[in-house]
């Protein structure tokens, strides 16, 4: 206590009286787990011979766990009655709790068995930029369904509010760009390459693709935010020119659905504009001004670090990602 307060609680004795001495009268204090092992072989074999076969011990040390029982709870415990060994009213009411509590202790101390995703039964809250909605969700689920097929997927579209459902634990994983948090965990997963997306028969496909003819023309932008300036605008600027963001989406698919039925032009992830440009019809071309790729990771609260599933999917996203 310091100045009539607990320095454990910041309460006053009273509040936490109870508290201090249920750990103070602890019966557990100071007990040996593996006496009350040896106590519960000697009650359930009712025998120190049988108790030491059972468990790889001499007669001679299970003897002397006997006598230490004995000394600890005060009571003969085993008491021999002509032949054979009996229990005591003691020993009998405490066998089914001593049996019990050192099962619980087995199970606790016990190695977990090894992770098998097949029996994991559970719903996985991701909440993800455009690009893990494109790419990383359709391959994970794919995974999922012959690896883990009883897991449920299910994507948010990652808000400013997402780093806080992470720390409440509302939602399991973020894929976005690298964001640090207190009590957050990241991963770099890939640094995205930018590609240029216009219809087949596009006008800027017939002769050289200058930086100068692609900023004259009508832009689609994909930005969550709704803002209409990102890394192609800086790196016109550096050149002197500038484009027109003719139109803004906030996920990439309808952008690119846009743009195949239009004279628009869309700069954007290399794997997205990848998986529809067969079905959409449409022409990638490499971007005319230097563009740096774009990282993409994951965040996870470090509470989730003992979880061996969410560890596992972490690790197995990585592996689809990076292929």
């Amino acid at each position: 206590m310091t100045g009539g307060h607990c320095k454990y609680c910041s309460s006053y004795p009273a509040a936490c009286a109870g508290t201090l001495s249920a750990v103070e009268k602890s019966p557990l204090a100071g007990v040996d787990a593996n006496l009350l092992v040896s106590l519960d072989a000697l009650l359930t074999a009712g025998s120190v011979g049988a108790a030491a076969r059972s468990m790889g011990l001499s007669e001679s040390a299970m003897s002397h766990a006997l006598a230490r029982a004995r000394d600890l709870l005060g009571d003969p415990l085993l008491v021999r009655s002509g032949r054979r060994m009996t229990l005591t009213p003691r020993a009998k009411q405490i066998a089914p709790a001593l049996r019990e509590g050192t099962s619980w202790l087995a199970t606790a101390a016990a190695r977990p068995e090894a992770l098998d995703p097949s029996r994991e039964e559970r719903s996985v809250r991701i909440a993800a930029t455009d690009f893990g909605h494109t790419i990383v969700g359709p391959a994970l689920h794919r995974a999922l369904a012959r690896e883990a097929p009883l897991v449920d997927l299910e994507f948010l579209p990652f808000a400013p509010e997402s780093l806080e459902q992470l720390a409440r634990g509302e939602i399991d994983l973020a894929i976005s760009k690298l964001v640090t948090g207190r009590g957050l965990a990241v991963r770099l997963l890939v640094e995205e390459p930018f590609i240029c997306v216009v219809r087949r028969g596009h006008p800027i496909l017939k002769g050289k693709i200058t930086a100068a003819r692609f900023a004259a023309l009508q832009h689609a932008l994909v930005s969550p935010g709704g803002r209409v300036r990102g890394a192609v605008d800086h790196a016109l600027k550096k050149r002197g020119l500038s484009r027109r963001v003719a139109y803004v989406s906030p996920t990439f698919l309808p952008a690119a659905q846009l743009v195949a039925g239009s004279d628009l032009v869309l700069t954007c992830s290399l794997r997205s504009a990848r998986a529809v440009a067969d079905s959409l019809g449409l022409h990638l071309f490499e971007p005319p001004v230097a563009l740096r790729p774009f990282p993409q990771g994951m965040i996870w609260h470090k509470r989730q670090d003992a979880d061996r599933f969410l560890a596992w999917l972490r690790d197995r996203t990585t592996e689809l990602v990076q292929v």
